[in-house]
């Protein structure tokens, strides 16, 4: 109980920050879309970079991002479908696909793991990130997209995302253990910091960008079966393989995949929605009250599995 109280408490700023966010979206007008672009463009890419540049590589991490762009289509179609049935041609299908599938990742999971973990090993859950990001450019699109997908499109989208290319040039001076000036490194913790705290307040600012907030408790309900739920389990369902079977990984690796599949619902699952028309307000209330349950339900399982 000391961990949940601890991890709980250690938890409470970063939703402060929200709250800040918020704030600001609310009654200054914050522009998101500057926020975004100044995170995803600049802050993320060079986060990205010292990680990877700095961690020791492994050619088997490759499955790690791959096992993550699995899991979160499997959930998304099987969701998708699912909403299908329930909501026939009701756009809340595609929201439902998109909140169970796409993880808030890098704004709220690598703060959280910049908690727990060396450099070494957020560098390796960094790595994992980019099988979200994969998934958000193409099935996560498509899924946004209501079958209005076009894969040129996409995949000039994706090639177009900066942590790809940070991702590659790190690898780069990884293998050739290119060591970087002190320089740096001092600048590399001030961006690390800046990140952590745009990141977290653009998921406020979209939420208090919202006129209004439609709350849909049904939705809502799948939603954290898939996201709470589903996804988690796929996490351990691989870990049990490799535990029982493959013998690849250490547990630092499987706490990683705890960690990022029990993240709540990506704060990009609002900007789709509003950019595609499919229900931002009802997307916006989702989020929101998957962010909330995430104060409590991250610190419970991080305390059930004795992290």
């Amino acid at each position: 109980m000391a961990a949940f109280i601890s991890l709980f408490i250690n938890l409470l700023p970063l939703y402060a920050i929200i709250a800040a966010g918020y704030f600001a979206g609310r009654v200054f007008k914050v522009d998101i879309r500057t926020m975004a672009s100044l995170s995803i463009y600049f802050f993320l890419p060079v986060v990205i970079f010292g990680f990877v540049s700095n961690m020791a590589f492994k050619p088997l991490y490759i499955m790690l991002p791959a096992f993550i762009y699995i899991d979160s289509t499997i959930t998304a179609l099987s969701f998708y479908a699912l909403g299908k049935r329930i909501y026939k041609k009701d756009s809340r299908a595609n929201l439902m696909a998109l909140c169970s599938a796409m993880g808030n990742t890098g704004y709220f999971g690598l703060p959280l793991v910049l908690l727990f973990f060396n450099k070494d090993t957020v560098g390796i859950y960094v790595f994992m990130m980019l099988g979200v990001s994969i998934f958000e450019a193409t099935i996560g699109y498509y899924i946004a997209a209501r079958g209005n997908f076009n894969v040129r499109d996409s995949l000039i989208k994706l090639l177009k995302f900066p942590s790809i290319y940070a991702i590659a040039t790190a690898l780069i001076v990884n293998a050739m253990d290119i060591e970087l000036p002190d320089m740096f490194w001092t600048y590399w913790t001030h961006v690390k910091g800046c990140y952590v705290i745009i990141g977290m307040m653009i998921i406020g600012v979209v939420l208090g960008s919202m006129r209004t907030l439609v709350f849909d408790l049904k939705l809502t309900a799948l939603v954290f079966i898939g996201k709470f739920l589903a996804i988690p389990l796929l996490g351990g369902l691989f870990i049990w393989l490799d535990r029982a079977v493959l013998h690849m990984f250490t547990t630092d690796i499987y706490h990683l995949i705890v960690l990022i599949t029990i993240v709540p619902s990506a704060a990009n699952v609002v900007a789709f929605s509003a950019q595609l028309n499919v229900q931002p307000e009802k997307a916006a209330t989702t989020v929101l009250a998957g962010t909330i349950f995430a104060l409590f339900y991250i610190p419970t399982v991080v305390w059930l599995i004795g992290m």
